[in-house]
């Protein structure tokens, strides 16, 4: 039930990081309480066909040299010391607390030097790559530059086949000018004898001559061709080649951040301001925007004073102009009847006279006396610049600049990066610069997930409280939880991996497994304590027969999520952080809970010990329930209940007896 309490919750995290642990928490939680029926109905059933006789052998409890040296260790640390030279007695378990404190400081002192990452860099075989082209290309030249670009990554090692789709982004934005690129790789060779065969080149000496496995595909990481292809494309002049990554910010960008202002000029002025500032960043690779670029276009200027003068208005004037270029509005077209549909006819200048200044002021404009004046004497029309788009979020206009993540650089270190580079820029007024995407995503995640455990780890305290009728003694099995956080860290740091969403998703289930491995330490020494035996007795007593199924557990556990801490089979490189992180902890948590949680349960004893000296008379004294007798007793007195009946009945008959003798009648009366 405990594990239940911790991830429900989870089930209930909102926004994006709740689509992941929604399902996740759900199916755990609903596993456990199966395995809950099926530990309690089927086990024991299975266990009394399959078990024999001899699996009952006493000669299987005895304890070997680790089991005497564990029992030794938690003695010692659990004993009162007697200070002869003083005459006091000092609790030695109180050392092991100061200990263990100073190990969990130092734990989460490590923790908080490992990188965060909303997810773990993966190996998909392909690459997306987004390309856009100058204002004012043609679709030809797009065509023309993006073959250019496929023959000069064509023959990289590694590299299967290539699609191009011109006219459009990887994200389905049309423009003649934008083109994507998606580069498929060579299946990778992600087996399990790739995997050993790897980890025994790695070994020291040795490593060298061991036999290395068949090769069954791709053997290049992905990031090694990825760094190959960018570098052959920068040859490729006049064209703006960005990676998108699937599940990244707005644009597929691993680091994305809005640039906000309500007014363009400071907004153009920031990007470029901050694309200076980010572009010799060793940190952020390929910085870029996804502001519209400007791109030649015809202003026309209306002069108010000599259009007003001539009656004639900027409505009239912006007609003449839509009907000369684009055509009028598709409510005001001709239609022409063909087939039973009606074809809208759209009529407007060629494209040499849309192209001419001189032919669009020539342009006849109707004044109000009903003569026409040419456009140029009611307007100014130059050639000038322009964006493409506008693009707004909440009613401010916003561009997007992102930045792709160098080898081996987590994003939390990517983005902490960015936001001083940003802070150190000198802004114009009214700019804002806030997260989105990745960084967006991952705030939100840390925020959700830390409500999700506090509350998890409430409803595990009030499910703690009731199984074992105490308020003190659950505290035990909570202080147990931060032990995992040390193996973790250790984990994470030697095998290089940053602190990503499948980590997070390993931490619940440690919290699962630490838990189970304290309340059976701490139940088992309750009912010690329950049966007569005093509390020191109990705690090494517990640790005696629970040391062994403890053991067991986290070794199975641990050998299960071997393979996956390898990164075997498809998608291996997501499921391999969260699988090391799991080991990690139960290794050490196991190991610390063993020697910890003894000295744990008998301090909250003290401590409970020292409530009921405090408010014990405030409080009356509880209720002693009678004790069930045992079975043994209850027979004897069942026994001699009924040998007592029987000797009643005989005094009966013998009384009824009598009565019909002296009375003369059959039987007596009720009465008599």
């Amino acid at each position: 039930m405990t594990i239940v309490a911790v991830f429900v919750p989870v089930s209930f995290m909102p926004g994006i990081p709740g689509q992941y642990f929604r399902q996740f928490g759900l199916t755990v939680a609903v596993a456990v309480l199966f395995s809950l029926l099926v530990a309690r109905l089927i086990t024991p059933l299975m266990a009394a066909y399959l078990m024999r006789a001899k699996d009952a052998d006493e000669k299987h409890n005895d304890d070997g040299p680790i089991m005497r040296g564990y029992l030794w260790f938690v003695r010692h640390t659990t004993m009162v010391a007697h200070l002869p030279r003083v005459g006091l007695r000092f609790p030695v378990y109180y050392i092991t607390l100061v200990i263990s404190v100073f190990l969990v400081g130092v734990s989460v002192y490590f923790m908080a030097q490992v990188p965060g990452s909303l997810f773990p860099p993966e190996d998909e075989s392909r690459i997306t790559i987004s390309v856009e082209l100058p204002p004012g290309s043609s679709l030809a030249e797009t065509d023309r530059t993006t073959e250019a670009m496929r023959a000069a990554i064509a023959d990289v090692d590694g590299v299967n086949r290539i699609l191009v789709t011109g006219g459009s982004t990887p994200l389905g934005e049309v423009d003649v000018r934008r083109a994507s690129i998606a580069v498929i790789l060579d299946n990778l060779d992600n087996g399990l004898a790739r995997k050993f065969s790897d980890l025994g080149q790695k070994i020291p000496l040795i490593g060298p001559w061991l036999p290395e496995a068949e090769v069954r595909g791709r053997i290049r990481p992905q990031n090694e061709i990825e760094i190959e292809v960018f570098e052959r494309l920068a040859s490729i002049p006049d064209v703006r080649a960005i990676k998108l990554q699937g599940g990244g910010g707005p644009g597929g960008r691993p680091i994305a951040f809005n640039i906000l202002s309500a007014d363009e000029e400071n907004l153009n002025t920031a990007i470029q301001q901050l694309e200076r500032a980010m572009a010799t960043e060793p940190l952020l690779l390929n910085v870029s925007t996804d502001a519209a670029l400007p791109r030649p276009e015809i202003q026309i200027t209306p002069r108010l004073e000599e259009a007003a003068r001539l009656g004639i208005t900027t409505e009239a004037i912006a007609g003449v102009v839509r009907v000369a270029t684009i055509g009028d509005v598709d409510a005001a077209l001709a239609k022409l009847s063909i087939d039973n549909r009606l074809v809208p006819v759209r009529v407007r200048l060629n494209d040499a006279t849309r192209e001419d200044i001189l032919r669009i002021g020539n342009l006849q404009m109707q004044t109000a006396q009903g003569g026409t004046v040419p456009l140029s004497s009611v307007a100014d029309i130059v050639v000038a610049e322009g964006p493409a788009t506008v693009k707004r979020l909440n009613r401010e206009r916003v561009a997007t600049i992102g930045a792709d993540l160098p080898l081996g650089v987590a994003l939390d270190s990517a983005t902490a990066r960015f936001v001083e580079i940003v802070n150190s820029v000198n802004l114009p007024p009214g700019v804002r610069v806030v997260p989105a995407g990745d960084a967006e995503v991952q705030a939100e995640l840390l925020s959700s997930f830390r409500n999700a455990m506090v509350l998890g780890l409430l409803l595990m305290l009030m499910v703690l409280i009731l199984l074992f009728k105490s308020v003190i003694q659950p505290f035990t099995i909570l202080f147990s939880l931060p032990l995992a956080i040390g193996g973790v860290a250790a984990a994470l740091i030697i095998t290089n991996n940053p602190l990503s969403m499948p980590v997070l998703i390993g931490l619940l289930m440690l919290m699962g497994i630490v838990t189970k491995n304290a309340i059976l330490l701490v139940d088992f020494a309750v009912e010690m304590r329950a049966r007569g035996l005093d509390r020191m007795s109990a705690i090494i007593e517990a640790g005696h027969k629970r040391a062994r199924p403890i053991v067991m557990t986290s070794i199975a556990m641990s050998a299960g999520m071997l393979p996956s801490a390898l990164g075997v089979g498809e998608g291996g490189s997501f499921r391999a952080p969260m699988a090391i992180a799991v080991i990690g902890g139960i290794i050490v948590s196991t190991v610390l809970s063993l020697v910890v949680v003894p000295a744990f349960y008998l301090i909250m004893d003290d401590f409970s010990r020292l409530l009921s000296w405090m408010f014990g008379r405030f409080v009356g004294k509880k209720e002693q329930e009678p004790e069930a007798p045992e079975a043994a007793v209850l027979a004897e007195r069942i026994n001699r209940v009924g040998g007592e009946n029987a000797a009643l009945r005989d005094r009966l008959a013998e009384l009824e007896g009598r009565l019909v003798a002296k009375a003369g009648r059959t039987a007596p009366h009720a009465a008599e």
